[in-house]
C-alpha cells in the first residue's frame, strides 16, 4: 500500500476532524478560510483514498461503569493463533486485539466493570484450547488512548 501525500489543507482538515468529527463544513470554513466546496471535495477525496474510513464516537468508559482497563498478553500455539484471536475479538470486553512478535502471541486491551469480570474473562482465556499462558496487567492511569496517529 502506497503512502498518500497530503498537502497542508488536507492535514488541517484532518486535524480539525480529529479534534471533533462533528465539525460542520461551515465551521471548518471559518477556521481555515477556504470555501465549503473545497472542503467538501477534499473530504470526498480523503474518503475515496480510504484515509478517512469513518467517523467514530468517543465514550467515557468510566461513566459507563467500565472502571477497569487491562492489558492482557496471551501465548497461543502458533498454528491456532488466528483462530483464537478471531474468537477473542468478538467478546464485548475486548477493545483491541494485536497479533504480536516476542514472547507472547497477542496483546489485548480490555475493559471491565468489576474485578470478578476480569477474573472470569482471564479464566475463560486460560481454559481455551491452544492458549498456553496469559499475563495480565491492570492499567493504573491512561496518559493517551488513541487508535490513530495525530496529524
Amino acid at each position: 500500500m502506497k503512502k498518500e501525500q497530503l498537502d497542508g489543507i488536507d492535514k488541517e482538515i484532518l486535524r480539525i476532524l480529529q479534534e471533533d468529527a462533528r465539525k460542520s463544513y461551515r465551521e471548518i470554513q471559518d477556521q481555515l478560510g477556504i470555501s465549503i466546496g473545497t472542503i467538501h471535495n477534499r473530504i470526498s477525496k480523503l474518503k475515496e483514498k480510504s484515509i478517512i474510513e469513518g467517523y467514530t464516537l468517543k465514550l467515557n468508559n468510566t461513566k459507563l461503569g467500565y472502571k477497569l482497563t487491562f492489558l492482557i498478553r496471551i501465548h497461543v500455539d502458533g498454528k491456532h493463533t488466528e483462530e483464537i484471536l478471531n474468537e477473542i475479538r468478538e467478546k464485548p470486553e475486548v477493545c483491541s486485539v494485536f497479533h504480536t512478535t516476542g514472547e507472547q502471541s497477542a496483546a489485548l486491551i480490555c475493559r471491565f466493570r468489576e474485578s470478578e469480570d476480569v477474573h472470569n474473562f482471564v479464566r475463560e482465556l486460560n481454559e481455551k484450547n491452544f492458549v498456553t499462558r496469559t499475563v495480565s496487567n491492570m492499567v493504573l492511569k491512561e496518559y493517551k488512548n488513541s487508535s490513530y496517529v495525530e496529524i
